[in-house]
């Protein structure tokens, strides 16, 4: 049987961190402005009924839409190159001999977790996403503009696939 919650305060937007694989991504940590966590869809399989539109039965396949960042683009460019050859080693590595390559290379496997933390109004961590075997999908567009504020910072979006995500605390 489910329980009232007991605590009432509201998730704040700005109450999260996300690590991207710390040990090979470093530069990334501390620099994401915003996470899009993905929605899922469990599409039904329709069973066909005379005189019906069809019943629903549930499906035997979750699909997961793209886990989205943006990211804020440090002076040196270090997560924008993280994320840049990151990709490139896929592309560059032939698909049956990414991990074994990689691991004998000492380079970043073709896979990293991403975990997002969610903060309390204390800071305090209150729950973890933890995306499994993410691979990058696509590296945002840089805007640098000669109008803009002092202010305002630049920043790039990246996106992922990943096989799927646990809820802890």
């Amino acid at each position: 049987m489910a329980t009232l919650t007991e605590n009432f305060n509201y998730l704040q937007p700005t109450s999260f961190k996300l690590v991207i694989d710390r040990r090979n991504f470093p530069n990334l940590e501390f620099f994401c402005q915003n996470v899009t966590h993905p929605g899922m869809i469990f599409n039904p399989v329709e069973l066909p009924v005379p005189r019906l539109a069809g019943l629903p039965f549930p499906g035997d396949a979750l699909t997961f839409n793209e886990l989205s960042t943006n990211i804020i683009l440090d002076e040196d460019l270090k997560g924008y190159d993280e994320m840049y050859q990151w990709i490139r080693r896929l592309l560059e590595t032939p698909m049956t001999k990414r991990t074994a390559f990689q691991a004998s290379a000492g380079q970043p496997g073709t896979y990293a977790d991403i975990t997002l933390s969610i903060l309390s109004s204390h800071n305090n961590q209150t729950k973890r996403v933890r995306y499994v075997d993410c691979v990058p999908t696509s590296l945002g567009d840089i805007a640098f503009e000669s109008t803009a504020s002092g202010n305002e910072f630049i920043t790039f979006a990246a996106s992922f696939r990943f096989n799927y995500f646990e809820l802890t605390k």
